[in-house]
């Protein structure tokens, strides 16, 4: 008769020493600062320049992906000439590596888990960990441009580069991959959202754009 053992996937901090789980703890804090400060600076720059909005939809269009339009704003203000971004993780199932020099995008990511309570078993007089409920947060994450992945173990399939080296600029890797295109709208809503506490932005914009837009496409057409 055959047995099946059941493994568990450990984490790769399970092992950490209390130092450790420290300097990890502090840089997950300054990931999640950076990533709340590049879209408030992002956020800036578009309500000081609207002529810009449709640039970054266009821009957003291309990086989002699963993510936020919040997001993609503060991509947008770490790295405006991204292409795709993904996470190290990402990058590796499609079997190129991130370079060691790369910047990392810091992003928001939406995490969730149980709330474990450390309590004392009236039995037993022992400290005991127990599941009491559900949370969920916003931590950082890290992404990177695919100009900063290269081919990790084997030649590039689309051009055929060598592992380790980047790929030339003729690569179809680095082909932008555009995905839907957010509305005025969305954008001027996330701006009021993130610049509520200076003033908000005028959320009049989306509509005074639409009606430019109309009145240039019937001067085109006459």
């Amino acid at each position: 008769m055959s047995s099946t053992t059941r493994r568990t996937r450990k984490r790769p901090r399970a092992n950490f020493t209390p130092e450790q789980r420290a300097e990890w703890a502090a840089r997950k804090h300054a990931d999640k600062q950076a990533a709340i400060a590049a879209r408030e600076n992002g956020a800036a720059v578009l309500a000081s320049r609207p002529e810009l909005i449709d640039m970054f939809r266009m821009y957003a269009s291309r990086v989002m992906g699963h993510r936020t339009l919040g997001n993609a704003l503060g991509m947008m203000a770490q790295r405006p000439d991204a292409i795709r971004v993904n996470s190290a993780f990402f990058w590796a199932k499609e079997g190129r590596t991130v370079l060691d020099e790369a910047k990392p995008l810091c992003v928001l990511a939406r995490r969730r888990g149980n709330k474990i309570v450390a309590e004392e078993n009236p039995d037993t007089g022992e400290v005991e960990e127990t599941v009491q409920g559900k949370w969920s947060g916003w931590t950082a994450e890290r992404v990177f441009d695919v100009r900063d992945t290269v081919p990790s173990k084997e030649p590039c399939p689309l051009c055929g580069g060598e592992a380790g080296q980047r790929c030339p600029d003729s690569c179809p890797v680095y082909d932008p991959v555009t995905g839907p295109l957010p509305s005025r709208d969305e954008v001027a809503e996330l701006l009021d959202k993130i610049l509520r506490e200076e003033g908000g932005f005028d959320l009049d914009f989306a509509e005074a754009a639409r009606d430019e837009a109309t009145d240039l496409e019937g001067e085109d057409g006459e």
